[in-house]
């Protein structure tokens, strides 16, 4: 029992469960009882609203871009007696002009590649996401520029401090730009202009040394271009703007994360996947994801919920996602065929009987002229269709404002000469009601109507069904207008009803 005047105890919280790490091998068969860790897969792409995917060169092979540290990848393809193919990789590669003229020649074989190779599956995968605005960011470590070629994956050159900021994040820039290191200036890469050792001069620092000769100004030198890519070991040019995208982004809180074809030796990108593993990790149903051939390396600050070991391309098989430039309007499953026998139909063919046998000839419509109600609402406008020659019949303006029913039973204290109804088709009726006039010449309407307006000066009256007909009867028009009965079915295209 707790004393009177004591502190409660604090309740005691539990503490998370362990998660442990799921694999899933590629490609998937019911064999290998994996059926559960292809669902989370599944449905982190088709259900996730913030993903977030960091993607190095393995998404780019299948394209015909080699990678890097495989055993056909560049740096071993690229390697000499003398040095590494890493080292064309380095800031040093300027330094010497042999490196520099082995650095030419592999910018410009890399740059031809990526310019004929054409985005794969998982590349389209990435744009479909992007479409349904569920992937937050995508960091590219490639330089080859192919996922930026899709609309939905655009990127902005050179990458502003604050946003907002494109859809892709080159973190080691790409193939597609050159700049100077002197000005600045950022164009599109002429690769026929790096052959040899010598890199080419910038034609903006060239053009302002001619004007600053002119106005008698010293020299200030001429700047050298190089590809907008970033090698090991100097400085990279858009640091602050990653770091203000990845900031913003972790605290958007993502609910996934997607770490594909990479092998996280790069210090920078290391510290963005551990950063958001720990935030994704922490946000309830959060999910982070490892696909590659290889098992992800050890450490503590990145685990990962499920691995998946395989080529991501079979990743992209099994998510079978919608193509992201894909009509819907347009598409063959957007509508359902009843008939497949029955021919097409052409609108402007189709006709409309109407038939004129109503079960009084007093109610029925004029065949030559249909008319519409005037509605009170400005959004729809009274339409009249006129089939022949004549011209419509003009309508009685309404006494009241409302539209309301006659009830026969109950006295009536005003005249109820004209009856109203909600209906469209009623008021239809209606109006043709209206048009019908009975003979004037007996005495017995004459009696009648004189019945019916004594009636209605007393108050409470009753009138009956006859007097209201007789009423009514005495605003018709003459007896020219009256429909032919001889007129029974007309055929009307559909295309006149609908203009």
């Amino acid at each position: 029992m707790q004393k009177d005047g004591a502190p409660a105890a604090k309740r005691q919280k539990s503490p998370p469960k362990p998660r442990e790490t799921q694999f899933l091998d590629l490609p998937f068969t019911d064999n290998t009882n994996q059926k559960c860790q292809l669902e989370i897969l599944l449905k982190l792409l088709r259900k996730k609203k913030k993903i977030v995917v960091i993607a190095g060169a393995g998404i780019s092979v299948r394209a015909g871009i080699p990678d890097f540290r495989s055993s056909d990848g560049l740096f071993n393809t690229l390697k000499t007696a003398k040095n590494s193919g890493k080292d064309l990789f380095d800031a040093s590669v300027y330094k010497d002009d042999e490196l520099t003229s082995s650095f030419h020649d592999m910018v410009r074989e890399l740059h031809g590649k990526a310019t004929r190779a054409k985005p794969t599956q998982f590349h389209h995968l990435l744009a479909t996401l992007a479409t349904e605005g569920r992937l937050l960011r995508l960091y590219s470590q490639n330089v080859d520029c192919i996922e930026t070629r899709l609309e939905p994956l655009t990127t902005a050159v050179p990458l502003q401090t604050k946003g907002p900021w494109p859809r892709t994040i080159q973190v080691h820039g790409g193939l597609e730009k050159m700049n100077c290191s002197k000005c600045g200036w950022v164009g599109p890469l002429e690769p026929e202009r790096f052959v040899g050792a010598e890199p080419p001069d910038c034609n903006e620092c060239l053009e302002m040394e001619s004007v600053r000769g002119v106005v008698g100004k010293r020299s200030l030198g001429v700047g050298k271009l190089r590809p907008r890519i970033v090698l090991y070991n100097e400085f990279h040019p858009d640091a602050d703007a990653i770091g203000a995208v990845a900031e913003a982004d972790i605290k958007a809180r993502p609910d996934a994360i997607i770490v594909v074809g990479t092998s996280l030796k790069v210090p920078g990108v290391k510290r963005i996947v551990q950063e958001m593993c720990k935030t994704v990790r922490d946000y309830r149903g959060g999910v982070s994801v490892w696909v590659n051939e290889h098992d992800p390396p050890p450490a503590k600050d990145y685990n990962f919920d499920l691995v998946v070991r395989g080529d991501c391309e079979e990743v992209a098989r099994l998510a079978k996602m919608p193509p992201w430039d894909c009509d819907p309007e347009s598409s063959e499953e957007s509508f359902v065929e009843l008939d497949p026998n029955e021919p097409p139909r052409v609108s402007s063919q189709l006709e409309v009987q109407i038939p004129h046998h109503l079960p009084s000839p007093s109610l029925s419509p004029d065949p030559h002229t249909v008319c519409e109600p005037k509605l009170k609402s400005r959004k729809r406008a009274a339409t009249v269709v006129d089939l022949g020659k004549e011209k419509p019949v003009k309508k009685a303006k309404a006494r009241s404002k409302k539209p309301t029913l006659v009830d026969l039973k109950k006295p009536v204290k005003k005249r109820a000469a004209v009856v109203k109804t909600t209906s469209t088709n009623f008021t239809a009726i209606n109006h043709a009601f209206k048009s019908v006039k009975v003979p004037s010449g007996s005495a017995k309407t004459k009696t009648k109507g004189a019945g019916a307006r004594r009636a209605l000066k007393q108050s409470p009256a009753t009138i009956e069904i006859e007097d209201l007909v007789t009423v009514s009867s005495s605003l018709s028009p003459p007896a020219s207008t009256i429909p032919s009965p001889t007129h029974s079915v007309r055929s009307i295209p559909v295309s006149s009803l609908l203009n």
